[in-house]
């Protein structure tokens, strides 16, 4: 169909026939879902035509040329001084490939000056997207198991990663969206009123993570639905520095590559994942041509995602979006759907091969986006299907046997375990706002005291939020797992490799 009204809303509702599941409604444009009118309708007025998004009738230029708030297909924002983030602090795990006492300190700043002079290895302008921004970046030492301070201009960072096989939690959540008051989002947040995400999420996650209960965190891709830049930074001008220095880990959605959802529906303009992986400044694969006090870009560049051959932008290189890495006793792989699995082949050979060799390794787990092919994922790359080829792999397949081989992942918008039959493997962390099953909350994976949990804390009513957050604010989440579903609690058998 020409309509993406099939291709995007249609295929959403049938990838959940066994959830209860609350569907997008329905703008009276073309059949295309509310939530992608906005985003329709900027691209239509920068000089998309009409026909790409079947919205003639109700969408041409003539219908915007007064533009999209007055045409009732964008929220309007309201002018204000620049938003600035603060101190720009990213904290991410060494890729496994390197020692394990070893983390990259980021920070994302709007000038060229680096903020500690001889701190980083690498100090340079954005490349190819969001080029307003500077990344400074290095590798650092730690000390596992102890409080480790910088000096970062006038900021003091402390950060923390558990011994190598101590058993480590961390919060796990995907799709996160908010409703801006200054900038326009090309992407409807359905739920961002009713669960007040763009204020609810940093205060939820500034109780979580900032608990010294919590070893990392991660956002599992579509990162707050962001072409240019903008929403992202806002976002993270809201959490607290004890947030910044816990080690995060996230990977790239299909919104992070086209804003729109799917390389049918992109434009040059979009990022394809080059703000993205410079803004969180993850240790990737890419990454491991540079080490310690080396000024190498830890990114690979050859893909200029405006040198398309159509009329969309070009992918960032695979091996800037896969990566695995240790925390205590979790052993973490991180992937894109957005490739093949021939651009993957040697990856999961050498990865589950870490997993099983690596001292203090005691569960894998794979993060990754999408639940289902489609939308820029192949049938194969979808997390559930990568896993599924993943434990066929030795090492891997020994981890799985013994139940200690999981994964995470978003796309759908709901928070729910044993997602497509993968019952105490596999969990959706996806609701936090976007259409949906329409819950809200905060998932928890946590290792110690040899067993395999997972948590999940609703925070979907305003006496849920305010009882979670106060509670884990004054005890930390582990004072509070009697707010908590349980989805998964299991005793960890060894890992037997042949």
């Amino acid at each position: 169909q020409s309509s993406l009204h099939f291709t995007l809303c249609g295929r959403s509702v049938m990838r959940l026939a066994t959830i209860a599941f609350i569907p997008a409604a329905q703008a009276a444009c073309g059949g295309l879902p509310v939530k992608l009118t906005c985003g329709a309708c900027l691209d239509i007025v920068a000089g998309q035509p009409c026909e790409r998004y079947n919205t003639c009738e109700c969408m041409s230029p003539e219908h915007l040329s007064k533009g999209c708030v007055a045409a009732g297909f964008c929220d309007p924002v309201q002018a204000g001084p620049a938003i600035s983030e603060g101190f720009g602090l990213r904290v991410a795990k060494a890729h496994g490939k390197r020692d394990y006492n070893f983390v990259r300190v980021s920070v994302v700043t709007q000038t060229p000056e680096a903020p500690e002079a001889g701190f980083f290895d690498y100090s340079s302008q954005f490349k190819y997207r969001w080029t307003d921004n500077y990344l400074h970046t290095g590798l650092k030492e730690v000390t596992p198991g102890q409080v480790n301070t910088f000096t970062i201009g006038k900021q003091t960072v402390s950060v923390k990663i558990p011994e190598a096989g101590a058993g480590a939690a961390g919060v796990m959540i995907a799709d996160p969206c908010f409703k801006s008051t200054q900038f326009t989002s090309p992407i409807g947040c359905q739920f961002g009123d009713q669960f007040q995400t763009a204020t609810r999420t940093p205060q939820l996650l500034n109780a979580f993570v900032g608990s010294s209960d919590t070893d990392f965190w991660s956002i599992l891709g579509d990162n707050f639905y962001d072409r240019e830049g903008n929403h992202s930074k806002e976002f993270f001008s809201k959490l607290t520095n004890q947030v910044k220095e816990t080690p995060f880990v996230t990977v790239p959605g299909n919104h992070d590559y086209w804003v729109m959802g799917t390389p049918q529906a992109g434009v040059v303009a979009d990022q394809c994942a080059n703000g993205f992986m410079q803004f969180y400044g993850q240790d990737s694969e890419a990454s491991l041509v540079a080490g310690p006090g080396e000024s190498t870009a830890p990114f690979n560049f050859t893909v200029d995602p405006s040198a398309a051959a159509t009329s969309g932008c070009s992918r960032a290189s695979p091996d800037n979006s896969r990566f695995f890495h240790q925390f205590g006793n979790v052993g973490i792989i991180g992937q894109s759907g957005a490739y093949t699995l021939e651009d993957y082949g040697a990856f999961m050979k050498e990865s589950c091969q870490w997993l099983v060799n690596t001292k203090g390794i005691e569960v894998g787990v794979l993060v990754g986006h999408w639940d289902v092919g489609g939308m820029g994922a192949g049938d194969d790359m979808d997390v559930p299907s990568f896993y599924d080829e993943l434990v066929a792999v030795p090492g891997c397949k020994e981890m799985a046997a013994a139940g200690n081989l999981k994964f995470f992942m978003g796309h759908t918008h709901c928070n729910v375990p044993h997602p497509h039959g993968h019952n105490d493997t596999g969990f959706m962390v996806a609701g936090q706002g976007m259409e949906g099953c329409a819950n809200y909350g905060v998932p928890i994976l946590d290792t110690t005291e040899g067993r395999t949990r997972v948590h999940y804390f609703d925070a979907s009513t305003d006496d849920a939020f305010n009882a979670v957050t106060s509670c884990v604010t004054a005890n930390g989440w582990r004072g509070c797992l009697n707010l908590a579903e349980t989805w998964l609690d299991q005793p960890r058998t060894k890992t037997m490799v042949v």
